[in-house]
């Protein structure tokens, strides 16, 4: 039996545990911190007057430091190397701290931990464990700084097993990773690789390269619009009311519907590949689209009125697409938005 996850729980009772780069046995700084100007989103007048709630992972102020021009700091991209470490129950124990890699509750109780590895760089998060677009974006590329440090492990997960998109990513853009469960490892690597830097722009883009050069299909050269369904898909219910007259407006204006739940990775990416707008309901399913759409491109969030979020829009500043949103209204499960506001949202894209 294994007694690291309990041995954890008695050092920080008693205030012994360690941060994860005091208890490191090396920390490399793969890219700096640095500074750089935010462009603001845009939107229609009067739209941030609808907003009833926010994301339960974010705050007022944040959400709205994200849509307005201005400074940003971008936090440096780390690596930490561990030695004579454990992972157990999706967390890694080792020099004194634990490192929670997945959503799941980490154990109480002693563990059997029989298989042994080497070395391995693992890649993994709590978000990233249970959001579709943080595993297909942040994760993707995090493997690709990985891979130079040690061979590349995914640690695994209950939550993704019916994820056939994400894996059909990973294996499109070449980044599929071994999962690893309970393991003993003899020297182990994670990363602190948030911050959207100069590091972590240059592989969100080479992921991106990646997917397109996968593709039968090169991408078009029309700039044509998508407008991507949402139905009851995702995590949590985001429905809108009226997505059928959404689309129908949309479609006449000459936008391509795509139902991610009724096709495969393949034939999304294909058919948003190039694409100069997309809308959709805010949410992970956006990811397809930042994926595959043009890098000069314009991505349009409609968001829920209770759940106003626009994390995304770290990836699009990050990659060089302008980021636009339209402010539904209703309830905080089931909203409907003007079709004559998306339009005129659409025409402020300019692309």
């Amino acid at each position: 039996m294994n007694f690291a996850a309990p041995s954890h729980l008695v050092r920080k009772a008693f205030g012994r545990a360690r941060e994860l780069p005091d208890a490191a046995a090396e920390v490399v700084v793969v890219c700096p911190a640095e500074t750089a100007e935010r462009p603001a989103a845009f939107h229609l007048p009067g739209q941030i007057d609808r907003v009833r709630g926010y994301h339960s992972m974010s705050d007022p102020a944040a959400e709205l430091r994200r849509i307005t021009a201005g400074e940003v700091l971008h936090a440096a991209t780390h690596a930490f190397r561990f030695d004579d470490a454990v992972l157990a129950g999706g967390s890694l124990y080792a020099g004194g701290t634990r490192y929670q890699m997945t959503m799941d509750r980490p154990p109480r109780l002693p563990r059997a931990v029989r298989a042994r590895t080497e070395v391995a760089a693992l890649v993994g998060t709590p978000v990233s464990d249970i959001f579709f677009g943080h595993y297909v974006l942040d994760d993707a590329a995090t493997s690709l700084m990985a891979r130079d440090f040690a061979p590349a492990h995914e640690v695994e997960s209950r939550h993704r097993a019916g994820w056939p998109h994400a894996h059909d990513y990973r294996r499109m853009t070449g980044l599929t990773m071994p999962a690893l469960g309970d393991t003993r490892l003899g020297t182990a690597w994670v990363f602190e690789d948030h911050g959207m830097n100069a590091d972590r722009r240059r592989r969100l883009q080479d992921v991106r390269h990646r997917l397109a050069r996968s593709l039968a299909t090169p991408a078009s050269e029309e700039r044509h619009g998508v407008f991507l369904l949402r139905g009851t898909s995702g995590q949590a219910l985001r429905l809108l009311d009226n997505e059928a007259e959404i689309a129908e407006t949309l479609a006449a204006r000459g936008f391509t519907i795509v139902d991610p739940m009724a096709a495969t990775a393949t034939e999304i990416a294909t058919r948003l590949s190039g694409a100069g707008v997309v809308v959709s309901v805010e949410g992970s399913a956006l990811a397809h689209a930042i994926l595959a759409m043009s890098g000069s491109g314009a991505l349009i969030t409609i968001q829920p009125p209770y759940r106003f979020n626009h994390v995304l829009k770290d990836f699009t500043d990050a990659l060089g697409i302008r980021y636009g949103f339209v402010v539904a209204e209703g309830g905080r499960e089931r909203f409907r938005v003007d079709p004559d506001d998306v339009l005129r949202t659409v025409d402020l894209a300019d692309v």
